[in-house]
């Protein structure tokens, strides 16, 4: 199997779904141990909601961007890089932290429920590594000029292409 093969840009949409699935869980998993009894309310508890959030939010950009039309405008393959990369380093931290309070207290169903944020965590961290080095590819491919599909210009850009044409002499008299 080609490397090729494993980065090609046509998996970024089935990834970005299983990306969301796995995010939501991530996120259902924490809301319940904020209203458990005897559970220490920590960062633990709360960065997954936090970086759920803004990772539902990052991926409805790169969704919207690359597919509706109207909003192609705003697609950057660089953008989608460097927010993936820090999808990562957020991902990489909600692990760790969660981690670090499980090993500093974790009792019952909770300290079970966290072990799973922490698994799911570290699935989308690699996830957002895959779709890292595809966006970065992506970038390079656009930069180069060679990428496939056309690219919507903003209207400044698309006005420039647009040949003038001999209106007559224009007369400045007030």
């Amino acid at each position: 199997m080609s490397i090729s093969i494993l980065f090609t840009p046509r998996l970024k949409f089935p990834i970005h779904i299983i990306y969301i699935v796995l995010v939501i869980a991530a996120i259902g998993l924490s809301v319940p141990r904020l209203f458990m009894k005897n559970q220490p309310r920590t960062r633990g508890n709360t960065i997954a909601l936090a970086m759920g959030a803004k990772s539902l939010i990052i991926v409805a950009y790169e969704l919207l961007t690359e597919h509706c039309g109207a909003l192609r405008r705003w697609q950057s393959y660089k953008a989608y890089w460097i927010l993936n990369a820090l999808e990562v380093v957020f991902w990489g931290a909600v692990a760790t932290i969660i981690m670090q309070a499980n090993f500093t207290r974790c009792v019952g169903v909770g300290c079970k429920m966290s072990w799973a944020v922490v698994a799911v965590s570290i699935v989308i961290n690699a996830l957002a590594f895959h779709l890292t080095i595809v966006c970065f590819l992506q970038y390079r491919m656009d930069a180069r000029g060679s990428q496939d599909k056309p690219r919507l210009e903003s209207t400044e850009s698309a006005q420039e292409d647009v040949p003038l044409h001999h209106i007559g002499k224009v007369s400045h008299d007030h």
